[in-house]
């Protein structure tokens, strides 16, 4: 038969008190069961050959073996016997490994798995009131019976979790603080590219000269981007040519300046913001296990040495943030922008167009093409 996937009310809540399900009935109602199996049983002939089912008068069965009985709703229940198949263990075997931490067992991804699939409030108080059997119920249905009578479950299958992504997590984000952080000193060491922008200075100031934007002490780093799309008068010739052409006389060497900044293209695709936000959950995600831990002895003497750990690893990775912050605020201050709106990653996605745009230029020059265009 086809499952109705209702949401029983729990008994606490009906019985000895006074409602429809209560009242005194003036009938027995009759139903027509074999018109239900006609419209409403699977069309399986070896299922309908095996599966019992309990009529509305309680008539007793003749078929053996016990009824089965299902507390999760259908979906849930399918979800978790998929859960289930990936291993070759007892449910009590995999109950036992939760109680002792033993997370390793479950293989990677597959206990935050689970967490997605523990049950809702009225599922788990079904589950703690179930009194028959285990051998009546579905291996999903004995597996969450039997999960939800350990203590504090959620909190060890949480600390389980971390235990498990804790390691790759802070890698990752030590990883991207530290192609920051040497983005941001190549920027501030590169003297090459300072010389290059100096040289974009002196040009951009000799064109402006006359206007209200000549004499310029200095620009926003955003105005490199502009090179190209200045044109010039001859076909195919912009501002960036110009100064491939001219850095080229006054020093070839000039030219390579983007070899210098090997981490600015990855640094521009890291989202600092999102990078700091993501390990403050974590910290937090840390200091919650620690507070669950401290309430039960066995789970604290389990997560003990990984909490120390992860709480120094914690604080190593609070500092390189702080120098992250330090080189982020010296950048901001030596190309003069302000450090209000200052983001290290779009400064370096700004630089990296640009050196994009640069060995373009150069490799136009390599090909010959700028030799009609040299001014002498």
């Amino acid at each position: 038969m086809r499952n109705f996937n209702w949401e029983p009310i729990p008994k606490d809540t009906v019985l000895s008190k006074r409602n429809i399900w209560t009242a005194e009935k003036n009938k027995e109602f009759e139903l027509d069961t074999k018109r239900m199996e006609e419209l409403f049983g699977r069309n399986d002939p070896k299922q309908v050959q095996a599966t019992t089912r309990r009529s509305v008068r309680q008539s007793p069965s003749n078929a053996p073996g016990p009824e089965m009985v299902s507390i999760l709703n259908s979906k849930k229940n399918m979800n978790i016997g998929i859960f289930l198949k990936q291993f070759r263990r007892s449910v009590s075997e995999m109950i036992d490994d939760i109680i002792n931490g033993r997370g390793e067992r479950f293989g990677t991804g597959k206990l935050k798995e689970l967490c997605k699939l523990l049950p809702e409030d009225v599922e788990v108080r079904q589950l703690l009131d179930f009194k028959g059997d285990y051998a009546t119920l579905s291996e999903p249905d004995r597996f969450m019976a039997q999960l939800v009578k350990v203590p504090c479950y959620e909190e060890r299958l949480n600390s389980l979790v971390l235990k498990e992504e804790f390691s790759h997590f802070v890698d990752e984000v030590n990883h991207s603080i530290a192609v920051m952080t040497a983005a941001g000193q190549e920027l501030l060491e590169c003297a090459d590219l300072h010389s290059v922008i100096r040289l974009v200075l002196k040009t951009g100031n000799y064109m402006n000269s006359g206007g209200y934007a000549g004499s310029a002490v200095g620009f926003r780093i955003m105005s490199l981007l502009k090179l190209a799309d200045t044109k010039a008068n001859k076909p195919g010739m912009n501002l960036m040519h110009y100064v491939v052409m001219q850095a080229q006389k006054i020093d070839a060497s000039l030219l390579k300046f983007p070899e210098q900044l090997q981490h600015i293209g990855d640094a521009a695709r890291i989202h600092k913001q999102e990078i700091e936000s993501d390990f403050q959950k974590e910290v937090s995600k840390v200091q919650v296990s620690k507070q669950n831990a401290s309430k039960h002895p066995d789970l604290e003497e389990q997560m003990r040495d990984f909490l120390l750990n992860a709480e120094t690893r914690l604080k190593e990775t609070e500092e390189a943030f702080k120098t992250l912050s330090a080189v982020s605020d010296s950048v901001a201050e030596y190309f003069c922008e302000d450090p209000t709106q200052f983001k290290l990653e779009d400064c370096c996605s700004i630089f990296y167009s640009f050196c994009e745009k640069f060995k373009r230029a150069v490799q136009a020059g390599y090909d010959g093409i700028l030799a009609s265009w040299e001014l002498v």
